[in-house]
């Protein structure tokens, strides 16, 4: 029997829903020969671009490192800030003095002196930023100051004084309190209060130190005795609390001794501090 073939094939034609098919297999194709570029986890940020860090960008505040009287009677200031920067020391009244740090961070200012303490806030310009120091500037008649700090203690400028020496002490409306002076450099010290030991501490590097009360105390008459090792130093020191400030943001009186500078401080509290010209005199 004769085979038979069959009828040829007509092929269907192409119709818009195939074309459609075979455009989205292409699409798929292309994109399965392409490397897959990796892509950041959904709620990820992108890293911003490179900028200053913080590190970069804080600058130590400047500071007062000493302060004498000259010839004349004028108060010669010397301390540090970043190379180059403009430092301001100005008064609560509105007063303001500049001078320039040079390239080693040493500034100048000389100042008359005068009869009264006189408090400072001391600031410089970092590029275009203010950048405030701590606390305030005391300066005192006759040359000499410190730091005033809010809560802590009194840090003198004038750092000469045998050790251990009570140069300041510092204490609040409610009866806390902070010792303050200078004694050998990393000495072992004991704070006794009234003849009893209170406290154990130790001084800075540059002799510095600070002693805080951890009880408060009354307000009375109460006797310090910082010792380090063989020697030790005494002070009698009445506390009383301070009066309200009406004539502005501090007010200083003369003590046996020293000074005594009733200050608000820049959370507005009260506190007080006790500056000594004559280590160990009663205050």
């Amino acid at each position: 029997m004769a085979a038979t073939r069959a009828p040829p094939r007509k092929d269907r034609p192409i119709t818009t829903a195939m074309k459609d098919r075979i455009a989205a297999f292409l699409v798929l194709a292309a994109l399965a020969g392409c490397q897959a570029r990796p892509t950041a986890p959904i709620g990820s940020v992108a890293a911003p671009p490179a900028e200053r860090s913080a590190e970069s960008l804080y600058r130590a505040p400047p500071e007062v490192v000493a302060a004498a009287v000259e010839s004349g009677g004028r108060l010669c200031l010397e301390g540090r800030a970043a190379p180059g920067d403009r430092v301001r020391l100005a008064s609560p009244g509105g007063q303001a003095f500049y001078a320039d740090a040079g390239r080693d961070g040493v500034w100048k200012l000389t100042l008359t002196d005068t009869a009264e303490p006189r408090l400072y806030g001391l600031a410089m310009m970092d590029h275009g930023r203010l950048v405030q120091s701590q606390g305030y500037v005391a300066l005192l008649p006759g040359g000499g100051g410190a730091l005033l700090r809010a809560g802590a203690g009194a840090r003198p400028l004038d750092m000469a004084a045998a050790g251990p020496a009570i140069l300041a002490v510092d204490f609040d409306s409610k009866g806390g309190a902070v010792v303050s002076g200078v004694a050998g450099a990393g000495a072992a010290l004991q704070l006794w209060l009234d003849g009893a030991r209170r406290l154990n501490g130790r001084a800075g590097s540059d002799g510095a130190f600070s002693l805080a009360l951890n009880e408060p105390l009354t307000f009375t008459t109460h006797r310090f005795e910082v010792i380090d090792g063989a020697h030790h130093a005494d002070l009698a020191v009445a506390f009383s609390p301070a009066g309200a400030l009406t004539a502005g943001p501090y007010r200083a009186a003369p003590m046996g001794g020293g000074w005594r500078i009733d200050w608000i401080t820049p959370g507005g509290g009260l506190q007080t501090t006790l500056l000594l010209t004559r280590p160990g005199a009663a205050a």
